[in-house]
């Protein structure tokens, strides 16, 4: 039986760029990479995540980089086509075009190795009604701006990498001192999405 991936081993994959196909599949599905790969672990849905991931890089919504191959000569030949890098596992994807990438899809799918926020579900029960009303009104600001620019939306849902990046560089413009703890706000507002989103689009469509 495959060994379910830890919080703890989640915190150093936040730390890479770009990801291997394979690694990146078995984290979708929760599961150890090292481990998947000993066993020679398939499944069904993991197959269809191949397929799906494989289709994306070869439509050009993945961005990837090619690991390139060392010649004779000592330099390093880059440019092969994707199939071919897919193939001889010579290819990584981007992690910030992958988490775009889940959020456009057409269904709610949240992997805790991309989406930090995944990780630790938050109930809530009243206990903290201030952060709740925070999240509250992040989520009904995130779907005001979703709805005065599309530059904001993807598929009719607020984007919260765009309105991340868009907070992230009016801090750097019109405030003073470090900004740095709002780098990360486009994690604050998908958890608030993905707490209240449903919520908010329910009541909208009455």
């Amino acid at each position: 039986m495959p060994i379910p991936i830890s919080s703890n081993c989640l915190r150093y994959w936040d730390l890479a760029d770009h990801i291997r196909i394979n690694d990146a599949i078995a984290l979708w599905c929760g599961v150890e990479p090292a481990e998947l790969a000993k066993l020679n672990f398939e499944t069904q849905c993991m197959s269809a995540k191949r397929a799906a991931l494989v289709t994306a890089l070869r439509d050009d919504r993945l961005e990837y980089e090619d690991l390139g191959i060392v010649t004779s000569q000592g330099k390093v030949f880059k440019g092969a086509p994707v199939d071919e890098l897919i193939e001889k596992d010579r290819l990584v994807i981007n992690k910030a075009s992958l988490r775009r990438w889940f959020e456009q899809l057409p269904f709610d799918d949240r992997p805790p190795f991309l989406f930090d926020e995944a990780r630790q579900p938050v109930m809530p029960d009243g206990s903290d009604v201030v952060e709740m009303n925070s999240l509250k009104a992040i989520a009904l600001m995130a779907h005001l701006l979703a709805k005065s620019s599309t530059k904001f939306e993807t598929g009719q849902r607020p984007n919260a990498e765009a309105i991340g990046r868009a907070v992230n560089e009016a801090a750097q413009t019109l405030m003073l001192g470090d900004t740095r703890g709002l780098q990360s706000f486009n994690k604050k507002v998908g958890e608030a999405l993905r707490l209240y989103g449903p919520e908010i689009t329910i009541h909208r469509s009455r």
